[in-house]
């Protein structure tokens, strides 16, 4: 298995602290609309550590 580029990490990093972010916004009672921001970024950024995997 090849090592992940760095652009992957980040956009690992990034999905797991959206997801988390998310959490704790739903958790705490925030609104809605916050909630799907962040589901959204979390989504489109384990897309885009997919679309950048090498061959």
């Amino acid at each position: 298995m090849a090592r992940p580029s760095p652009l992957q990490v980040r956009n690992l990093v990034i999905a797991v602290l959206a997801a988390l972010v998310a959490i704790w916004n739903v958790s705490h009672g925030g609104q809605w609309w916050i909630t799907a921001l962040f589901g959204a970024g979390c989504v489109l950024a384990l897309g885009s550590a997919a679309l950048n995997r090498a061959g």
